[in-house]
């Protein structure tokens, strides 16, 4: 079993080394950037090799896992990379977590009540490409780093599911409007209170929207989905704005405030659309 954690280990360890050569191949010569790209396919014959190894031997389950968490980490993460660069693997447009959703359909349906509802949360960090260059590549994943630590701590404390993070945006859905409020408060709470996002200045701006994400032909799953996105698309630095869907339900819940913000369209979505901003009480 001392093979599972050496070579877990070791995929980790290189994957944090490409991706810190990728960010200065970025800047590079072409003939660079190609040995970048041989290095990622190495890695993922590694992981091939891998998790035939973890096939193989089942006496420590948890090993197991280790594995093949790590060779899921290098396979996604290079992927990312191969498309577009450092910034493509650490900038997330909460339009492209939108349309990942369908990946992960059968965990939405195991948080959804006997409807088919679920509150729906997006969240990204402002002006995270800028931050990334201020910050350089290596400040930069170990803030993405502490910033998942945070929301995901948030999240399952309030039973919610990750449908999909990439880079600094995050999908997250919660069986019911109060838990994902109180998750996203709880975040933008946290967030500040984690040395490095302090050091670094990470402000982060988070939606929520509550309907039907469960259908036969897919239109209250892709319709529902995409108001959230543009509901935190609308969203400040600090912001937790909901829907009027949320609102309602979270109206008379004890120890939050609801402002209206604006009266908008909201891009594909007919309509006009009002936007509360939350806050707990002080």
């Amino acid at each position: 079993m001392a093979l599972f954690w050496a070579l877990a280990l070791a995929l980790v360890a290189a994957l944090v080394a490409v991706l810190l050569g990728a960010g200065v191949a970025l800047r590079r010569r072409d003939t660079e950037l190609v040995a970048a790209r041989a290095r990622i396919a190495e890695l993922e014959s590694a992981v091939l090799r891998l998790e035939a190894t973890a096939d193989g031997d089942r006496s420590d389950p948890r090993a197991v896992r280790v594995a093949r968490t790590a060779a899921r980490a290098v396979v996604g993460t290079a992927g990312r990379w191969r498309e577009g660069g450092v910034s493509g693997l650490v900038a997330a447009s909460l339009d492209d977590l939108a349309r990942l959703v369908t990946e992960d359909r059968i965990e939405i349906e195991r948080v959804a009540t006997p409807d088919g509802t679920v509150t729906v949360l997006f969240s990204d960090i402002v002006d995270s490409t800028a931050r990334n260059e201020l910050l350089g590549d290596r400040r930069w994943l170990g803030v993405l780093h502490a910033h998942d630590t945070v929301v995901r701590r948030e999240v399952e404390a309030r039973r919610g599911h990750v449908v999909k993070s990439q880079g600094d945006g995050y999908m997250v859905v919660f069986p019911d409007a109060l838990a994902g409020v109180r998750a996203a408060l709880a975040i933008q709470e946290r967030l500040p209170a984690a040395r490095r996002l302090r050091r670094a200045d990470i402000h982060v701006r988070i939606g929520l929207h509550t309907g039907r994400v469960l259908s036969h032909d897919g239109d209250y799953f892709g319709r529902n989905v995409a108001l959230a996105a543009r509901v935190a698309a609308h969203g400040a630095a600090d912001d937790v704005l909901v829907s009027d869907a949320v609102r309602d339900v979270i109206a008379h819940a004890p120890g939050l405030t609801l402002e209206l913000r604006s009266t908008t369209e909201l891009k594909g979505l007919a309509g006009e659309h009002r936007l509360w901003s939350v806050a707990a009480l002080a």
